[in-house]
């Protein structure tokens, strides 16, 4: 009799645990994010013309940093950013006041009190307005006179603060970085 109410006991606790896990962690991803490819189309750049281009601002930043030093501080560019796949996701995600989902995202640039030139992330819709919500979180209230957004715009939130680079840059030779490996 004791063994078996062990058992139960047992099985009973491994459940409540495996429940407890997985209840707590979302799915993983399976498989690809479906892509149109009509659409990708008109954004598609050949990399050798991605590596011209990033070399040709590179240059271009460092030449006007030499000429105006003080430009390197109240304006400290950079070379990229980079945003992990869950901060791209939750935009994706975002849905405007009529429930369609977002569009795509606009990258805008800021500057930071530190002078350096960051990316704000923010989705839009069909219609190409900005969708501002509250992306963590439950909150949804509309702003008057913006029909695309479902937050106060106190409540409202975009994506930043990026992985920065040069500081956090890949290690590898190739990429748009440079060819100095990791763009630095």
């Amino acid at each position: 009799m004791r063994t078996k109410q062990f058992s139960w006991l047992s099985a009973l606790s491994l459940m409540a645990l495996i429940a407890g896990i997985t209840g707590c962690n979302p799915p993983a991803p399976v498989g690809n994010i479906p892509v149109n490819e009509d659409s990708v189309r008109g954004h598609i750049l050949p990399i050798s013309q991605a590596v011209a281009y990033t070399a040709k601002f590179r240059s271009t930043r460092d030449t006007f940093y030499k000429q105006l030093p003080p430009l390197g501080k109240l304006l400290n560019l950079g070379q990229a950013e980079a945003f992990n796949r869950d901060a791209i996701a939750v935009l994706l995600n975002q849905k405007d006041t009529s429930g369609n989902q977002a569009a795509g995202i606009r990258i805008y640039y800021g500057l930071d009190e530190g002078g350096q030139v960051r990316m704000v992330l923010v989705p839009y819709d069909k219609n190409g307005n900005d969708i501002i919500n509250q992306l963590i979180g439950n909150k949804v209230v509309s702003i008057p006179g913006i029909s695309s957004a479902n937050a106060f715009w106190t409540d409202g939130q975009t994506i930043e603060n990026g992985q920065r680079c040069p500081t956090v840059c890949g290690s590898g030779f190739g990429g748009l970085g440079g060819s100095t490996g990791g763009g630095q």
